[in-house]
């Protein structure tokens, strides 16, 4: 791939990423309330994300068949629990990789 074709790409990029970054703050007045529906966007969007997620994470799990998605669910379950015992989304992430890593590693 020519040089000129990789800096366009990562220059295409680079600008949509700031655009992203920069249009809340030019779009929205500092002095005036979010509308009730920003808000609500703004409060169940990181749930709404992580339930896709988790959705499209099991999406070709074969339950059917043997380990019966066994990992898939240790991790769901290792990251719930931790996420509510310590209402840390750092540690319930690496504690869920963790359980997942090792079920698929080590167990199955």
């Amino acid at each position: 791939m020519e040089a000129g074709y990789i800096l366009i790409a990562i220059l295409a990029a680079a600008g949509a990423t700031f655009a992203t970054r920069v249009l809340p703050f030019l779009l929205f007045d500092k002095k005036q309330k979010p509308s009730k529906m920003l808000e609500l966007f703004e409060k169940n969007m990181p749930l709404m994300i992580m339930v896709i997620l988790v959705f499209y994470a099991l999406k070709d799990t074969a339950f059917n068949e043997y380990p019966y998605g066994m990992s898939e669910i240790a991790g769901i379950l290792s990251a719930f629990i931790l996420h509510v015992c310590f209402k840390n989304a750092l540690l319930s992430i690496i504690g869920a990789t963790s359980v997942y890593m090792l079920f698929v590693q080590v167990i199955f």
